[in-house]
């Protein structure tokens, strides 16, 4: 934290701007929008996001350690090889509609009842990660990495090219469609027609 505290921004529009302050600074942003802005590779260390909305947003490489993401979302967002794993604990909540989120990752994050609607997230990290509940609508996660993952009444249904193993991850009242069964059995060597 910097000796003049955090700075704070309340119920503003931010667009087509970077970081509204220099970077490492630590800021809270409430009840904010931030359109069409260009913010990769900054460092949102120690920021607090809450109740923000962000919106054709490009977060390439970003950082969010120590982030706080309060019931936060990205709206055709670009946020390619971010780690979101870093981010707080307390409260996380993020949910993404049109974004790109390959090679980035969710590890060990909680994020139940999240929302990825017409996402690609191809080598995703979702390893460990609590998302109970969620909706992966329309999403494309090749390669995507599902070890000890969470999806307890999940809704994987028009989620495709997934592949997860039973065994390995909590898929109790999981909801996928006929074929989406492929992903299931891959490690079986079943064959699906």
């Amino acid at each position: 934290m910097s000796a003049k505290g955090p700075l704070f921004y309340t119920d503003q529009l931010f667009e087509k701007t970077r970081f509204p302050h220099q970077a490492h600074v630590e800021a809270v942003f409430e009840n904010c929008t931030l359109k069409s802005c260009d913010f990769s590779n900054v460092n949102f260390s120690g920021s607090d996001f809450i109740d923000t909305a962000f919106e054709s947003c490009n977060f390439s490489m970003a950082k969010f350690n120590n982030t706080g993401l309060k019931n936060v979302t990205f709206k055709g967002c670009k946020l390619t090889g971010v780690n979101l794993s870093h981010c707080k604990d307390f409260l996380f909540s993020a949910n993404f509609e049109d974004c790109i989120l390959d090679y980035s990752s969710f590890h060990k994050k909680k994020n139940k009842k999240a929302r990825f609607i017409n996402c690609s997230m191809k080598s995703i990290d979702l390893t460990e990660a609590d998302l109970s509940d969620s909706v992966f609508q329309n999403c494309d996660l090749l390669l995507a990495e599902f070890e000890r993952t969470i999806l307890t009444g999940a809704n994987l249904s028009t989620a495709f090219n997934f592949t997860i193993d039973p065994e390995k991850n909590q898929l109790r009242k999981a909801r996928f469609s006929s074929h989406g069964l492929v992903g299931l059995l891959a490690k079986y060597g079943i064959v699906v027609e």
